[in-house]
């Protein structure tokens, strides 16, 4: 009788922590999922430094997979275009792929005018696809060569999606 009673307390210390772990990732979604990557680039993995971010006090607060918290700043993330009092939250997702690397910065912003366009920019090696909807922008830059015009759509089309979703 005593460890039933001893069990029914682990089971619920059990399910907060549960509870509180899934409250911490919950609606966590990353705009290149694992089947964007297989049929994109034919795979790749989203790295454990990934995870959401607050602004606060002029500094980007970075939740990681990996249970790590990171401090950074925008302009560190690659958009530094907009100041800290512009963007509530937002994603970065890192992924590592055969020959490729891509990072995509994904931004909730506050205090600008809404506004709609989509900018690709090839480099030398490098593309940057630049998506903005209403008051989100999707920053993905793509190390590892130029992206083919087919995988430039796709990557245009999810992003779209992904921001309209939010």
């Amino acid at each position: 009788m005593d460890r039933k009673l001893l069990v029914i307390p682990v089971v619920v210390v059990v399910a907060i922590v549960l509870v509180l772990f899934m409250n911490l990732h919950a609606g966590l979604s990353f705009p290149l999922n694992q089947t964007v990557l297989n049929e994109t680039f034919g795979g790749g993995n989203i790295s454990g430094n990934s995870g959401s971010f607050k602004v606060q006090n002029g500094y980007v607060i970075v939740h990681q997979l990996n249970g790590e918290v990171d401090n950074t700043t925008l302009a560190q993330l690659g958009v530094g275009i907009y100041q800290p009092n512009m963007v509530s939250s937002g994603v970065v997702e890192y992924v590592n792929g055969t020959g490729y690397h891509v990072e995509a910065v994904v931004l909730k912003l506050q205090n600008v005018v809404s506004s709609n366009y989509t900018l690709t920019i090839n480099g030398n090696g490098t593309t940057i696809i630049i998506v903005h909807r209403g008051y989100a922008e999707a920053d993905l830059f793509y190390f590892g060569g130029n992206l083919s015009k087919s995988q430039d759509q796709a990557l245009i089309t999810v992003l779209s999606r992904y921001l309209e979703s939010l």
